[in-house]
């Protein structure tokens, strides 16, 4: 059998006091150490051959995927972290687990399994020896550079992405002196998307790539620059920015681009910020700074888009109470999701054909220890502005998951789990790689799984969310539009989209009992979807007689107060029990 060798290799493995797993790539054990057979009451022969990932609870599967996973591929290790392996008679055995790759060709990753107790001397530094064993300065050297790669630049345009520039506008932030000043220009493409879709992605991809060369043409050193979105970027001065540089900048990106020799013209909207460095930081407050930073210029971007486009707006509020509350908001949420205070809660939905559970939509909850339950239109939308928002979407994706498996393993079956994604993360090149992980780690068929994006969502980066969307349709994933008929090219997204489902907006459901115009317009989508083979789910039915309209225009799915709230876990156990009998 092939696997790691060497003389030191080989003492520690036959000689640890803990369990050595050894996995190849598609994480099947490929050899295991005397000790973890004894402990874990499986003999050899049934461990080997076996992906260790089905040793661990649904859960701990979960958690060693998105913890584990990434970090093994980039850096070559992870500290021990407490996990329960299932031993012999499924048994649960409480356990500390660590894992390193070894650069073997092919490599291999060693997971090493110590009870869950206080860690003696050996157990402590057996990590620690194992890696010494299979190490060397290059390969550090080139993970680090590939963790640069991956989480601090654009692959596109070789810019910090958003990550990278929170972090290097924190450096500055901590660098300064109390009272000193940091700025930053948000930059907006106008109706870039209409560029995609008249000459295709790969003369958006020229558009996005000759604005970066510009700008670093022009700012240099003296800028951090950065792409923080599909079609969004950002300059961060030392200091003010002045409006001469946003008169600069709006020349710069209206210059003609020439893409297959098509001269190509685009304008920007711009959003001016700045703030000083208060005085205390505090141990997060540079980063709160940064974020706050971010999200004030974002805004003023936003705001010379209504304000007509191909404009700039500054927002300068170092003084003003609400950019005090944006910090403050931004340090709250971090916490919120470091000491687990996020929960999910699940609505039912029906099928009105049968009667019965079609599936459950995930809804993200915070309960804040002193003012208690916040509602998502508390916090999701500071979240979403300041990336943070990408863990709140992994970290719900992981525990509706679990509940999925859980659910699909118990005396109801199999259901269908909905969850909400943002649009930035749809636009995140490595998510739907990280989706995939989730479900293979609980062992859930993808099919079991709707992500739902909200329609205007679909304008944002739309080359990189159809990507995304394709991808995660090839595994099985299932995709819904949410709020479907509130934007404006509802129906060209059934086209371009691989589409699985759309939620008809509850401002249409609550009048279509009373507004034969809002009736129309459910019709309309309800054949147009059905023609094209995708199912239509009504939200916010309150009323049977909504109910009663719905099944004659051919609603498939209804979700909503008649049926019932959303719940949380044993709320729910307890709706199915009562209703389904189980």
């Amino acid at each position: 059998m092939t696997h790691p060798s060497g003389p030191d290799f080989e003492v520690v493995f036959r000689t640890a006091g803990a369990g050595l797993v050894i996995t190849a790539a598609d994480d099947t054990i490929v050899d295991v150490n005397d000790w973890f057979p004894r402990w874990s009451g499986l003999s050899r022969e049934e461990l080997l051959g076996t992906p260790f990932m089905r040793l661990l609870s649904v859960a701990d599967r979960v958690l060693l995927s998105t913890r584990t996973a990434l970090l093994v591929e980039l850096t070559g290790h992870v500290p021990e972290f407490a996990v329960t392996v299932l031993g012999a008679d499924r048994a649960r055995l409480p356990a500390t687990l660590g894992a390193s790759r070894v650069m073997t060709d092919p490599p291999f990753t060693l997971f090493v399994v110590a009870p869950r107790r206080e860690q003696s001397f050996e157990e402590a530094q057996l990590i620690t020896a194992v890696r010494r064993a299979d190490d060397s300065d290059a390969r550090r050297k080139a993970a680090e550079d590939d963790l640069e790669q991956v989480a601090r630049r654009d692959t596109l345009t070789g810019l910090l992405n958003r990550s990278g520039v929170v972090e290097a506008v924190a450096e500055r932030v901590v660098a300064l002196r109390p009272g000193e000043t940091v700025g930053a220009s948000w930059i907006g493409l106008d109706h870039f998307r209409v560029v995609v879709e008249s000459l295709g992605s790969a003369a958006g991809d020229d558009v996005l790539m000759t604005i970066s060369s510009r700008l670093a043409a022009r700012f240099g050193d003296d800028a951090l620059l950065g792409r923080v979105g599909g079609d969004e970027f950002v300059v961060v001065l030392p200091d003010v920015p002045s409006d001469a540089v946003a008169d600069e900048i709006l020349a710069l990106v209206a210059e003609p681009v020439v893409a297959d020799d098509v001269e190509i013209v685009v304008s920007a909207s711009i959003g001016l910020a700045s703030r000083q460095r208060p005085q205390p930081l505090g141990p997060r407050g540079a980063l709160d700074v940064a974020e706050a930073l971010l999200h004030h210029a974002g805004n003023g971007m936003y705001a010379a888009k209504a304000a007509g486009r191909s404009r700039w707006k500054r927002l300068d509020a170092d003084d003003d109470e609400s950019a005090l509350d944006e910090i403050r908001l931004l340090g709250e949420v971090r916490t919120a999701i470091a000491q687990s205070q996020l929960f999910l809660d699940y609505q039912p939905q029906l099928d009105l054909r049968s009667g019965r559970l079609h599936g459950l939509e995930a809804l993200v909850r915070w309960q804040h220890p002193e003012r208690g339950l916040i509602p998502p239109a508390g916090f999701i939308d500071a979240a979403e502005k300041s990336g943070l928002i990408s863990q709140i979407g992994l970290w719900a994706c992981a525990t509706a998951i679990a509940k999925a498996a859980d659910l699909a393993s118990g005396p109801l079956g199999p259901v269908q789990m909905s969850v909400n994604i943002a649009a930035r993360q749809f636009g995140e090149a490595r998510f739907a790689d990280s989706v995939v992980a989730l479900l293979r780690a609980a062992d859930l068929d993808p099919r079991l799984l709707t992500l739902e994006l909200t329609e205007t969502g679909l304008v944002t980066d739309g080359p990189q969310i159809a990507e995304t969307f394709r991808q995660l349709h090839e595994h099985g994933v299932k995709l819904s539009i949410d709020d479907f008929g509130t934007g404006h090219a509802s129906f060209a997204y059934l086209r371009d989209f691989p589409v699985d489902e759309i939620k008809i907006d509850q401002s249409y459901v609550e009048r279509i009992d009373s507004s034969a115009e809002s009736a129309a317009l459910v019709v309309g989508c309800v054949d147009l979807a059905h023609a094209l083979s995708v199912s239509v789910v009504a939200e916010g039915v309150e009323t049977v007689a909504q109910l009663s309209r719905l099944t004659e225009i051919g609603c498939d799915v209804v979700q909503g107060y008649l049926y019932s709230r959303p719940l949380g876990d044993e709320a729910l156990d307890a709706w199915i029990a009562g209703r389904h009998g189980t």
